[in-house]
């Protein structure tokens, strides 16, 4: 039997408002994803995420060892948000 077709269902409020907080709960969630792997699985992660609309950034580094050229990735506008050291005080308690 074959499986069903999975379809992405229209939003019922479609306010700034709730499409922001939205938004904000995925990339919170992709961010503790990435973390929960790097710990479980050994694994060094960069996960950067830019928003269309605006431009903003938001990255999340493992390592900081890690050999990515940040001041490349610091010439964007606007600054981009490390949300490294966020984790890291989440994984000390």
């Amino acid at each position: 039997m074959a499986a069903k077709k999975r379809t992405i269902g229209k939003r019922k409020l479609s306010t700034p408002r709730a499409i922001g907080q939205q938004r904000s709960r995925r990339r919170d969630s992709m961010f503790r994803k990435a973390f929960e792997y790097c710990c479980e699985c050994d694994a060094d992660i960069f996960l950067m995420i830019r928003l269309k609309h605006n431009g903003q950034t938001f990255i999340f580094n493992s390592d900081s060892n890690w050999p990515v050229v940040q001041e490349d990735v610091f010439l964007q506008y606007p600054t981009p948000k490390t949300i490294t050291e966020l984790w890291g005080i989440l994984a000390r308690t």
